[in-house]
């Protein structure tokens, strides 16, 4: 009996090898220049921007949000003081009548 086995044979061109070659030493000069700076510790500062955008002073941001949220608290304290005390209703409108004012009925 005889095997017939297929046999691929890969050939590399010189080009190919040279271009490998030079990816290679690049790739180890980068990673032994990383290693050798070790970590940094300065510190990253934001860039500056301008007024447009959201996110320059964060503590600036939060108390405008903070007041805010104050603000919506208030309102909504008042309305639930209209409410207790019987200044404010709430009323159901009918389904057909979208806008809440009752159509006179007929007798």
């Amino acid at each position: 009996m005889q095997s017939n086995r297929n046999v691929t044979v890969v050939r590399v061109d010189g080009y190919t090898r040279v271009c490998l070659t030079v990816i290679a030493v690049l790739l180890s000069v980068l990673i032994v220049g990383l290693w050798a700076e070790g970590p940094s510790a300065d510190r990253a500062y934001g860039q500056v921007r301008s007024k447009t955008t959201p996110f320059v002073n964060a503590g600036e941001q939060r108390e405008r949000t903070i007041k805010a949220v104050e603000t919506n608290t208030a309102k909504l304290d008042s309305l639930i003081r209209l409410f207790e005390t019987g200044k404010a209703k709430v009323q159901v409108a009918e389904e057909g009548n979208k806008s809440g004012v009752r159509k006179p009925t007929k007798r």
